[in-house]
């Protein structure tokens, strides 16, 4: 039996704080190159990135420093806290000098993909056409005929680098083996996001579950509905059908009200501005709409604790909009709040909580009335009662991308495109006889993010319970100017001094559970 040391505390702050002198102003450069490369993907700034990159990585190559930590490691801490940080940072330093260079290979590959997909131009009859317009046409075109020339378009993107992918994720499974894990998935859900795999099975299968016949009920009702719209029966759908809003839909008659994409921008800071945060007064960074060599979808960059977060997204001028500009600003106002008197370590958010805070805020236009002064009360209505259908679509989604990505992981040799409709069947209600594709390669986070989506499912379930008990304390947050203060003061200055499930319960009063969340869809 390990016994530990408290004087080994001590010991292990000293090294931490002055490794972290070093980290801390080369990770700045990476993450504002990578903020570069992502709003204009040259080769000089992928170049940049890579270098800046490779600068923080060289860092955990210190081979006296990843001896004092084994050491420590093999007597152990008596602080809990510490004695996570101190397995995070020595896997970081066993890692580079021990599997440094597939590392670098593995970084190398995701961003030579990256580079290749963000310069992908959809075409629709020779004409250039944006992924941000192809969205909205989907939404909106009823011609059959271009709507299917617009889903080829997009999930043509997924054609370029599937077969790079695979050869991605086989290279993650070599690493992961090399550190006793059967695959990268199961290595990155553990190590990455402390998440025990048979844990989030259970989370899922209970939540899936529960909301099982409201989705059912949902999709039959859904499917109808569009099949008599096209004027076809339910089993001639297909995946280009999909997204149509519909007449009787009141996320259309929202959008028809919506006339710009400045429009959404202002809706969105005006709600924030009622919560206490002045957007155009923090140090904030806006880069909102659509251009060549552009990521071409919506991320927060948080560059720098406390001072700098910046936002690339994709706006038009729809609902979806606003809930992308609404859940990025709430990655913002949380990676502000972390008190910057922490250790810098600590100066981060955990995966799952800052994925709920954003899912929360991007949910305000269907929880609260920011849309009230351009949208009649009666379709308002509509509009807010209809975030039951979203949530148990959601629900339904991320089954679908969580468990696609696990069984690619166990096998990426399998007939991916088949799997992909097999659980889009199953999950989604999709037809049977759906042609297979590479849609599945369009998933961004399978790329940058792998084995991240399951943040945002067990977000799900922190969101309701952490509005759920912000609206019985503070009411409507976008009409109270105190809601600022109250989440910097009660949630957002611990970064991740406390773990998220501790600090769930510390802000909320219960365990995280799935109560919240399942009240939410009856």
């Amino acid at each position: 039996m390990k016994v530990k040391n408290y004087m080994n505390d001590g010991e292990f702050v000293k090294i931490r704080d002055e490794f972290c002198k070093e980290l801390e102003p080369k990770s700045l450069k990476s993450n504002i190159d990578c903020w570069n490369f992502y709003i204009n993907s040259t080769p000089e700034n992928q170049k940049n990135y890579e270098d800046s990159t490779e600068e923080v990585y060289k860092l955990y190559r210190n081979k006296d420093i990843y001896d004092k930590l084994r050491v420590l490691s093999d007597e152990g801490l008596e602080d809990e806290h510490l004695s996570k940080q101190l397995k995070d940072l020595y896997r970081e330093f066993d890692e580079e000098l021990n599997a440094g260079e597939l590392k670098k290979a593995l970084r190398d590959k995701e961003n030579e993909i990256a580079s290749k997909y963000n310069q992908y131009v959809p075409m629709i009859d020779g004409q250039e056409i944006s992924k941000a317009e192809i969205n909205k046409l989907l939404q909106t075109e009823k011609d059959v005929v271009l709507r299917e020339k617009a889903y080829n378009a997009k999930v043509k993107g997924g054609d370029i680098i599937a077969d790079d992918l695979v050869e991605l994720v086989k290279m993650r499974n070599e690493f992961a083996k090399t550190k006793g894990y059967n695959n990268f998935f199961e290595y990155n859900l553990k190590e990455g996001y402390d998440v025990d795999a048979n844990y989030l099975q259970n989370l899922l299968d209970e939540v899936y579950t529960n909301a099982k016949g409201v989705n059912d009920k949902i999709q039959s009702e859904s499917k109808k509905e569009l099949a008599d719209e096209y004027g076809i029966r339910v089993n001639d759908l297909r995946q280009h059908h999909y997204g149509l809003l519909l007449d009787s839909n009141p996320a259309k008659m929202v959008n028809e009200k919506l006339k710009t994409k400045e429009q959404v921008v202002d809706i969105a800071k005006k709600s924030y501005l009622g919560m206490g945060y002045d957007v155009d007064k923090m140090p904030i960074t806006l880069d909102l709409f659509p251009r060549k060599n552009k990521n071409t979808h919506g991320f927060c960059f948080d560059i720098q604790a406390g001072k700098d977060a910046r936002i690339l997204a994709n706006l038009t001028n729809d609902t979806g909009s606003i809930d992308t500009l609404c859940h990025e600003l709430g990655h913002c106002v949380y990676h502000l709040g972390v008190d910057t008197d922490l250790p810098y370590l600590d100066q981060n958010e955990t995966p799952a909580l800052t994925e709920a805070v954003a899912m929360m805020m991007g949910d305000l236009q269907q929880r609260e009335d920011i849309l009230k002064d351009i949208v009649p009360d009666d379709v308002l209505d509509k509009f807010k009662a209809d975030i039951k259908k979203s949530e148990a679509k959601f629900i339904n989604r991320s089954m679908l991308i969580i468990d696609f990505e696990k069984s690619m992981y166990e096998n990426p040799e399998q007939n991916l495109p088949q799997l992909w409709h097999d659980l889009r069947v199953k999950y989604t209600g999709a037809n049977e006889q759906e042609e297979l594709n590479n849609e599945w390669a369009t998933i961004p986070h399978y790329l940058s993010h792998p084995a991240y989506y399951q943040n945002y499912f067990r977000a799900n379930l922190m969101k309701a319970q952490i509005y759920q008990y912000l609206h019985n304390t503070l009411g409507n947050l976008t009409e109270n100017t105190s809601t600022a203060e109250f989440l910097d003061k009660n949630l957002f200055q611990y970064g991740t001094s406390i773990d998220e499930n501790d600090l769930i319960e510390k802000f909320t009063g219960e365990p995280l559970s799935s109560k919240a969340l399942c009240e939410s869809l009856q």
